[in-house]
């Protein structure tokens, strides 16, 4: 997972509320039940020691935005002077959480969020396409033609010309609609390319885009015509499948790396740690389910992290704060990604961390 969206977060000095909270809004009472989880988590804050100044911001945050359509979760940061990060996600969280510290609590954000898949979503048929690019922009889509675009009901003399016009039209079509894609896909810098519509179309479709947009298409079987407005579902499953391509092939990577002498992955919280304070992880892997509770001690920067004081020597102001907030915190910072490993990955990961570095730390430099 890229941690771009998150870097912003070191600009600030702190401290930070982090909520993840289920905005969910599909019944009669949701308005309610919305201000009551709300409230729950806001005396969280409270007892962790938020100060009215953070808290009030939330309260208009959460108070004044619009309410989502059906079922989403919400992820905010905040300090004192503002809200930090707010996010609205497909899928609501089993229960909200609510933290209080000199770093954002972010491995419930990133959990919640998941990563970003940039997509192009197609309706194709005979006649041309609807597109919806990156930035939700819908547009339709032909090659302007006046040709045929049915063919005649029964045989007869000529009518196999007339079938030919007709279908160089469908070609036509097919390769404006391609064109378009191309563009859209490039300029978006498209991850995926979810195409619907009957089979011949979609064919025609796959044999005219380059070989860019081809690699990242996912095609929907029997639609027709259905518009990329309806296709949320089938456009939310292809992405998942992308994250979870994505995200064993870094588990994977990790413990190829782990199984070699160059000393190029670590597990274990002191070995990340190190690793991290040298600015060498390139890919942060956490299992969410068995990382430690311990604190760590944060100096200026977001490197600056150490478990013991002697190995913090940028000499300014020392803070602690738990352990995953700092590691990802610092990950953010030098532009490493974060991998969260599920349950079943065939991977070995001490105190429930691991890094792939970019170079050796220690004695395997």
């Amino acid at each position: 997972m890229r941690t771009d969206w998150i870097r912003h977060l070191n600009d600030s000095d702190g401290p930070f509320a982090t909520v993840v909270l289920d905005a969910t809004h599909d019944t009669a009472d949701a308005t309610e039940q919305y201000r009551l989880r709300w409230r729950d988590l806001r005396e969280r804050l409270v007892d962790a020691g938020a100060d009215e100044r953070t808290l009030a911001v939330l309260d208009d945050a959460v108070t004044n935005a619009p309410a989502p359509d059906g079922t989403a979760g919400r992820v905010l940061v905040a300090d004192p002077d503002s809200v930090l990060l707010d996010r609205h996600t497909e899928v609501p969280p089993e229960r909200g959480t609510a933290s209080w510290g000199p770093v954002p609590e972010l491995l419930p954000v990133l959990a919640a969020v998941g990563e970003q898949v940039p997509t192009v979503v197609v309706a194709i048929d005979n006649t041309g396409g609807e597109i919806r690019a990156v930035d939700g922009t819908v547009e339709t889509v032909d090659s302007g033609s006046s040709g045929p675009v049915h063919k005649a009901n029964t045989a007869g003399p000529g009518e196999g010309g007339a079938d030919a016009r007709v279908e160089e039209t469908w070609k036509r079509n097919a390769q404006a609609v391609a064109e378009r894609v191309d563009k859209l896909v490039r300029a978006g810098n498209a991850e995926l390319l979810v195409v619907a519509g009957e089979a011949p179309a979609r064919a025609r479709l796959r044999d005219e885009l380059a070989p860019a947009s081809a690699e990242i298409m996912a095609e929907v079987e029997n639609t027709g015509g259905t518009s990329p407005s309806r296709l949320e579902d089938t456009v939310r499953a292809a992405a998942d499948e992308v994250r979870e391509r994505r995200r064993s092939e870094a588990v994977a990577s990790y413990a190829t790396a782990s199984g070699r002498a160059e000393g190029l992955a670590v597990t274990g919280l002191s070995d990340v740690v190190a690793a991290t304070r040298a600015q060498a992880v390139e890919t942060l892997v956490i299992d969410p389910s068995s990382v430690p509770g311990t604190e760590l001690l944060v100096g200026a920067s977001p490197a600056a992290v150490a478990e013991k004081p002697e190995d913090l020597l940028d000499g300014g102001p020392v803070t602690s704060a738990p352990a995953v907030g700092v590691l990802v915190r610092a990950a953010a910072a030098a532009d490493a990604r974060v991998v969260l490993a599920a349950p079943g990955d065939d991977v070995t990961l001490v105190d429930g961390l691991g890094a792939v570095l970019r170079f050796p730390v220690g004695p395997a430099a």
